[in-house]
């Protein structure tokens, strides 16, 4: 049982912590635990709060996040699935650190990487820090529209990235809650922080391959990210246009 002193410490620590690690989840009971566990062992330095969003799992997820004891875990239970986007919207709008961190829950990013990108942040003065998947652990079906979309960004903009649709990213409060998150625009949280102005660092990062569960992506979403893509890409020309022409 823990002093009253220490109590009131725990208490402020958790009303404003230095992180805020963001984890949409749908139909990832296996993986909770071991990430919980993950996050634990690496960020015990620091002051953290773990939101997930449960996007509305039909297997055992929201439980497995609700029998886990860590004082810093948030969950945020939707009542129908809405997507990655609005989960991970619901979970920025709620965070309260100065820095957020963005994550996939499937165990394929490391914890062990968060540090190293924090440290850049704050002492380079960056807005974001995004994950480069140097040796991705993903099928085709999932790293041709990333890298087709990684193209089209590089030569139509100044986003000069490898891997902008990355889930693991850690950035200032300000840069992410200015991002719109609706649809399946979750991809494109750099592209759209850069658009705004961000000054975006890109580092490589470990991936594993997934072990437990299923991946939600398949060939047909290349349609629908080339898709957003161009109309991301078109709608902030036409703004400048219309802009440098008012």
């Amino acid at each position: 049982m823990g002093s009253p002193i220490k109590d009131l410490i725990d208490k402020v620590m958790l009303s404003h912590p230095l992180l805020s690690i963001v984890i949409p989840v749908f139909n990832e009971q296996f993986n909770v635990k071991p990430l919980v566990d993950a996050i634990e062992n690496h960020l015990s330095v620091y002051t953290y709060e773990l939101i997930f969003i449960d996007d509305c799992s039909t297997d055992g997820t929201r439980q497995s996040i609700q029998s886990i004891l860590n004082p810093n875990l948030i969950l945020i239970a939707f009542d129908q699935n809405k997507g990655q986007s609005s989960a991970l919207a619901a979970g920025i709008q709620r965070s309260k650190g100065p820095f957020i961190v963005t994550m996939d829950g499937d165990l394929q990013n490391d914890p062990r990487d968060i540090p190293k990108m924090l440290r850049l942040i704050q002492n380079e003065n960056w807005d974001m820090v995004i994950g480069y998947r140097e040796n991705r652990q993903d099928s085709l079906l999932k790293t041709l529209p990333s890298k087709i979309a990684n193209y089209i960004i590089r030569v139509t903009t100044r986003l000069q990235v490898s891997d902008s649709g990355c889930a693991l990213k850690v950035m200032t409060s300000e840069t992410a809650k200015n991002i719109p998150l609706y649809d399946e625009l979750h991809r494109f949280m750099a592209l759209h922080a850069h658009l705004n102005g961000a000054r975006i660092k890109e580092i490589p990062i470990i991936h594993h391959p997934r072990i437990y569960g299923v991946s939600k992506y398949g060939l047909e979403r290349t349609y629908t990210v080339l898709k957003d893509l161009v109309s991301i890409i078109f709608k902030h020309k036409w703004s400048k246009f219309n802009g440098a022409g008012a």
